[in-house]
């Protein structure tokens, strides 16, 4: 970042270079004798408030100057590491709640699979920030989930996590703590459905939730 380090540095020169200033002028003035206990104090509070102003600007140019990472050039073998994935669904437990819900929403209502939580959710617009947006973008940016219903529009309607074996257990549990805070955050409906439930009365049932007819 341009400049990150410079106010630091400016502070010190002031700060030490007032003192030394101070110093030799205060002995040219006053031969040997002590600065007055009021003068000294004023000037340290002066060069405080000095050096805390200088920190702030610093601090605030350091989050103004912020830019995410550029995309790499990619190589040939880079490229050439990649092949088509057979299947947006990873089981037959996806495939066949996907064309169950599909059957049950009306006209006007569309179903999507592995949508990506940033096309989703966003960070709040309030948050300015570059750096902070960074990061809370990267808490969200590589997760999907599993089904979303859209209107016409595009908006989300509600959206559905197929949770087999692996959601039991404790390693996938702040994911799904994430996932839920983040979908209630938003207020878009989040409906978890267990593998291995009937799925014609679970998608009927959500149908029927969310009003969609």
């Amino acid at each position: 970042m341009k400049g990150a380090g410079s106010a630091p540095r400016l502070v010190r020169i002031f700060v030490f270079g007032s003192l030394n200033n101070y110093d030799s002028n205060s002995e040219s003035v006053l031969g040997k004798k002590s600065l007055p206990v009021d003068m000294s104090h004023n000037l340290v509070i002066t060069l405080i408030f000095v050096a805390v102003i200088a920190a702030v600007l610093w601090l605030r140019r350091s989050r103004d100057d912020f830019e995410p990472p550029e995309t790499k050039p990619a190589s040939t073998a880079t490229i050439n590491s990649f092949e088509a994935a057979p299947s947006l669904f990873v089981n037959t437990s996806e495939t066949a709640f996907f064309h169950v819900l599909q059957n049950k929403l009306p006209a006007g209502y569309f179903l999507m699979s592995k949508v990506r939580l940033e096309d989703i959710i966003r960070v709040k617009s309030a948050i300015s920030d570059g750096k902070i947006r960074w990061h809370l973008r990267n808490r969200v940016k590589s997760r999907h989930v599993d089904f979303l219903v859209i209107n016409a529009r595009g908006q989300s309607v509600f959206a559905i996590e197929l949770d087999g074996k692996v959601h039991n257990t404790d390693k996938s549990k702040n994911a799904d703590d994430l996932k839920n805070g983040l979908f209630k955050t938003a207020k878009i409906p989040f409906w978890r459905v267990k593998t291995g439930e009937d799925f014609e009365k679970v998608a009927e049932k959500i149908v029927q939730k969310f009003n969609v007819s």
